[in-house]
């Protein structure tokens, strides 16, 4: 393996959706590739009168089961022939390296937004731009939840967030002291939320699939992207793979958002 652990951290940097959802992948290392969630309800206070037993909650969590199974590879050959321009040069082989890696990792932050429409709370329509108010919906949704806005980011496509975003005044004028930034897709925030833009974040039936979701709204594991090379004398190359396997799923419904606008 080559590069890989200054790949992850160049990963880390550039991926914006993978940064924020629950992460359960440091649980790989001790093997398997289930992991049973539990969904914990929330128990009942009883009252309580001298000398008397207490009132005992009846469980009723349900698990949700995370596979890890997904696998995806991205490989290239540099024969013999191109190996003195690129080999002899450590920078022209990462550059290569990254983008395999990036490729695959790439499907990772794909397969996360994939989930953004199964949000069954929304905000806005397929067929308008995005408003404030469908902002403050959103909000609004996950605090009669309970959900912790503290753990609570907004992730916009290039078009919702530089067209129809960049038009709310509210936004952009809290953002005028340059304190926002484009560091790993942040822009700024919006009553105290994180925004995120990434160009990852497309369409699906008609609308964009832009979500404002906590943490826990969907969980992940993988393994790290790995970069092999091997010689392979048969085709005299060198054969360079990076790939990764993880597993995605909806965790908890009710700290996400769809928030659907004109793609």
């Amino acid at each position: 393996e080559i590069w890989t652990d200054k790949i992850n951290d160049f990963l880390r940097a550039k991926l914006v959706v993978t940064n924020h959802f629950w992460d359960l992948s440091d649980e790989l290392t001790k093997g398997g590739d289930i992991f049973h969630i539990p969904q914990v309800t929330e128990m009942t206070a009883n009252s309580k009168t001298v000398a008397t037993a207490v009132t005992l909650n009846a469980n009723t969590d349900t698990n949700i089961d995370l596979t890890v199974t997904t696998w995806y590879e991205c490989s290239f050959a540099i024969e013999d022939r191109e190996s003195r321009l690129v080999l002899a040069s450590y920078n022209a082989q990462e550059i290569y390296a990254r983008n395999a890696a990036y490729t695959v990792a790439a499907v990772l932050e794909d397969a996360l937004i994939a989930l953004f429409d199964n949000f069954s709370q929304t905000a806005g329509t397929s067929a308008a731009a995005m408003v404030d108010s469908d902002i403050r919906s959103a909000i609004q949704q996950l605090r009669v939840a309970n959900v912790d806005l503290d753990d609570v980011a907004l992730f916009l496509s290039p078009k919702a967030a530089w067209t129809d975003l960049m038009a709310i005044d509210r936004f952009v004028l809290a953002n005028e002291s340059g304190v926002n930034s484009a560091t790993k897709g942040f822009i700024g925030k919006v009553y105290g939320i994180p925004v995120y833009e990434s160009s990852r974040i497309g369409a699906t039936t008609g609308s964009a699939q832009n979500a404002m979701a906590a943490k826990d709204a969907l969980v992940m594991a993988h393994t790290p992207v790995r970069v092999q090379a091997n010689y392979i004398p048969e085709y005299l190359s060198t054969l360079v793979t990076a790939d990764i396997q993880y597993g995605v799923i909806e965790n908890r419904d009710t700290s996400g958002v769809w928030i659907a606008t004109a793609s």
